[in-house]
Parts: C-alpha cells; sequence; structure tokens
C-alpha cells in the first residue's frame, strides 16, 4: 500500500497500517490515520511448520529519514449496550433537547415541544423522574432549556397564547422563580460561561430581540432590547462581555455590558440565506466566530472573511468546536482552530479551519453507515471524544485520530423507530417532497463520562469507560 500525503510515503505493500504513536514532528495522512483494513483471517494462513515469535509491528522510512513502527491490528468498535440504562417517558413525549446538570453526573433534565422532566439517578435506586412541565393537550410549547452555569437553577421557556413566559427551577424540581412574560415565542436560553448574566432571544416571522437579564439583580422587567428585524436562529457567547448571532444573510457581533447591544454587522450577500448555527472561539487574540448554513450546506467565518460551500452533499444538521482550544495550541498554531460538522449525508467530517491562509481542510470524514444520516453530534468537555446519532445508532470516535469509531450503541429493537416512521410527514424538502427526519439529542456530562442520548420518547444513559 502506497500512502503519499503531506510528505510521508510507505512502500511496503504486505502490511496492512492502522495507527502511527504519537510524534511531535511528524503527520502520517490527511485524517491523522492509515488504517485500510484488518488483519487477514487466520484460516487464510498457511500454517507454519514450527512456531514463530510473537510479530514485530512493521518499520517504514519517511520522507523525512524518521522511521517509525505501526500497529497492524486496528481498533475494534466496543459495544457500549452493556454499560447503557434506557428511562423511558411518556408515549406522546418525543426528547428534542438533553442536558446535564453542570458538574453533576446524577442530574439530566430531558425535553420537547410538550414536556420537560429533570431526572436524578442513583447506583443503588431507581431513577427519580421529575415533570417540570407536562403534556397537558393544551397548547402550551416548551421552546428553549438551560442551566445555569453553577447548577443551581434551570431555566425553561414556555409559549402560550402569543406570549412567552420562563420559570426557574431548583435541582429538586421546585419552580422558584417566574420572570417577565415577553410578546413573542422565546427561542434561546444563552447563559454566561460565568457570572448571572443570561441572553433571552424571542423571535417571531417579523422581528427578534436580544434581552440581557441579571439573575442577581432580578429587576421587575427586561432591561430595552436590542431588536433585530428578521428571526435569530442562534447565539453564543464569547467571554463575559461579547456574543455573536445568526439570522438571515447576516450575523451580528454584540457588546454585553449593562444590557446588549450590536457592535458590527456581517452580511454573507444573500438576505435570504438561513444561517442555522454558529459558534465562537479565541484564536490567539482574536475573536472568531463560525456559523453554518443548514439547507446549503455552506461554512462561513465572518470574522475572516472565510466561506466554503459544499461543504457536505446533504444539510448540515449540527456544528461544533473541539473544546480547550487555548489550552491545547502552541503559539505556532494559534491561528487554527478545529470544527467538526454533520450531515444527512451519512457522514461527520473534522476541519481544520487554517484561519492566516484563510482554508478549509477536512481532516476527518467519518461515517455513520448507508442511510444513516447523522441527525447530532457533539464533542465531549475535553475534547478527547466525538460522538454522533443516527436515527437508530451512536458513535463515538477519538476526536484527534478518527478512523474507526471507538465505541458504539444501537437502539434496541425496531419498535419506535417504526413509530417515528409511520408517524412522520412527508415535507417539501429543498431537492422536493422528502420524508421529515426524526429528532435526536446528545449531551455529555462535565466528566465526559456519561452521554445522554435521547431518541423517541426513550432517553439512553450511556457510559463511556476509557
Amino acid at each position: 500500500m502506497d500512502i503519499d500525503t503531506n510528505g510521508v510515503t510507505t512502500e511496503n505493500k504486505s502490511e496492512v497500517v492502522d495507527e502511527l504513536p504519537p510524534k511531535a514532528d511528524m503527520e502520517v495522512d490527511g485524517d491523522g490515520d492509515v488504517s485500510m483494513g484488518g488483519r487477514p483471517d487466520s484460516q487464510d494462513q498457511e500454517p507454519e511448520p514450527a512456531p514463530v515469535p510473537a510479530p514485530v509491528a512493521p518499520t517504514f522510512t519517511l520522507t523525512t529519514g524518521h522511521s517509525v513502527g505501526v500497529q497492524i491490528t486496528p481498533a475494534k468498535a466496543a459495544d457500549l449496550g452493556p454499560n447503557t440504562a434506557i428511562l423511558d417517558l411518556a408515549s406522546d413525549d418525543h426528547v428534542t433537547r438533553t442536558l446535564w446538570r453542570p458538574r453533576d453526573p446524577t442530574t439530566v433534565v430531558a425535553a420537547g415541544d410538550t414536556f420537560c422532566s429533570l431526572w436524578r439517578l442513583s447506583s443503588s435506586s431507581d431513577p427519580v423522574q421529575e415533570k417540570l412541565v407536562a403534556n397537558k393537550g393544551d397548547s402550551t410549547c416548551v421552546s428553549a432549556v438551560a442551566w445555569d452555569p453553577l447548577g443551581q437553577k434551570l431555566a425553561v421557556a414556555t409559549y402560550n397564547d402569543m406570549r412567552g413566559s420562563i420559570t426557574m427551577y431548583d435541582v429538586s424540581g421546585n419552580a422558584v422563580d417566574l420572570l417577565p412574560e415577553v410578546p413573542r415565542m422565546i427561542t434561546g436560553l444563552h447563559w454566561a460561561e460565568s457570572g448571572s448574566h443570561l441572553i433571552v432571544v424571542a423571535s417571531d416571522s417579523r422581528i427578534s430581540e436580544l434581552a440581557l437579564w441579571d439573575d442577581s439583580l432580578r429587576p421587575d422587567e427586561f432591561p430595552s432590547p436590542q431588536v433585530i428585524e428578521g428571526s435569530i436562529f442562534d447565539l453564543c457567547w464569547l467571554g463575559s462581555n461579547q456574543a455573536f448571532a445568526c439570522g438571515n444573510g447576516t450575523v451580528y457581533q454584540c457588546d454585553v455590558d449593562s444590557s446588549i447591544h450590536i457592535a458590527k454587522t456581517f452580511s454573507s450577500g444573500d438576505p435570504d440565506q438561513p444561517w442555522s448555527f454558529i459558534r465562537c472561539a479565541n484564536a490567539g487574540s482574536s475573536p472568531v466566530a463560525v456559523t453554518a448554513s443548514s439547507a446549503n450546506a455552506t461554512l462561513w467565518v465572518p470574522t475572516h472573511d472565510m466561506r466554503h460551500e459544499g461543504a457536505h452533499e446533504g444539510d448540515i444538521t449540527a456544528i461544533e468546536l473541539k473544546p480547550n482550544m487555548e489550552q491545547q495550541q502552541q503559539p505556532e498554531t494559534a491561528q487554527t482552530i478545529v470544527l467538526a460538522t454533520s450531515s444527512t449525508d451519512d457522514t461527520v467530517k473534522v476541519w481544520h479551519l487554517e484561519l492566516e491562509s484563510k482554508q478549509f481542510n477536512c481532516i476527518h470524514r467519518l461515517f455513520l453507515g448507508p442511510s444513516a444520516p447523522a441527525l447530532a453530534s457533539t464533542f465531549s468537555p475535553d475534547g478527547y471524544a466525538l460522538a454522533a446519532a443516527s436515527k437508530e445508532s451512536l458513535f463515538i470516535w477519538n476526536a484527534q485520530r478518527g478512523g474507526t469509531a471507538l465505541a458504539t450503541w444501537k437502539v434496541p429493537g425496531p419498535g419506535e423507530q417504526k413509530k417515528e416512521e409511520e408517524s412522520s410527514p412527508m415535507v417539501n424538502g429543498h431537492n422536493g417532497t422528502a420524508e421529515s427526519v426524526p429528532d435526536r439529542s446528545l449531551a455529555w456530562d462535565t466528566d465526559g463520562k456519561k452521554l445522554a442520548f435521547g431518541y423517541g420518547n426513550q432517553l439512553a444513559i450511556v457510559n463511556l469507560q476509557r
């Protein structure tokens, strides 16, 4: 097998390469893996006349002059079934959001359009469910859910009779505060990473409002909001004094002090192109905002005038920046950030965004399987693992190495999937009539050892033992 990427060449065709040991001054191929297959089955080999020593990892000479040993047996994905517990919700509940209480691997929230439940887990007793919002058959809709940074309060936004409201709950599920109502649906609740500031996004088809709530002051009404024409689809904080929001054709850079206000506007050139997701980071001293247009599969870094069209062959379902980048980056690589994108084209891609050269380099293309759209994806908090979910399966990869998944889990039984398929309406997609895809949600706990996977009316709690 010949491999010639980034100046690395191998010429031994009789071996199958899996994984190179870490080496600071060496690169292998475009995605960090050189495995194309596994060890041949032993039954296909001629018997040896006499015992032979244990195989020694082959050595390849790189064009840089270095020699390096490689393993010839690829990693095998572990089945996480024995380490997974399943929580059953009401038959008419459908999980669209999951989130762990910060610093607490025993408390997880599951929410959907008509319900919100808090679950307390224990190794010695059955899980206990506290229903915060229950499906009563009325028009009440749960529109957003978010924990404060310390996990002391859970903010739950609901919408009914053309008005949005926010109720704060404590960890026991008791309502402890009710915020002022707003005259439209609350589509986003975004706590700062530290402190008591919460940005509330309220949108309708005509206008959006960004309002800053200081939970430590508890005013009688919201301060004057920043009004924006059109919808706001996503928002993210960058530090404690800046936030970025995305909408139709535009990304807004906002300054945050006693209120929130637009400091800079970035236009993509097409006022009708919806930018669905946005994530932010600091690269050295430079703020970076990355956004994606779902149906157009386009990535855009407005802060650095970078754009990449056709990033996937299907709709983009999620984007995520690799965490802890500031701690991991060396000075010479401070202008590179790592982005993961998932798509209905059955793949998750990991990108190096080279800010100085304005390049999008795909370093991993992770395949979930045929007809297995990636409906959700997320990095673990330490950036070690990358998880993605299809309709009926969960995959976890080593985020740096890519290649073969570390572990997988499959939804047991066809019942829930069949129920979803029977109830899924046909919708008019961008390429014509298409079947709507079900919601899947993923959330890591703070330690990155448990993963909550919401599918249908069930919540799987997956334990990942590293």
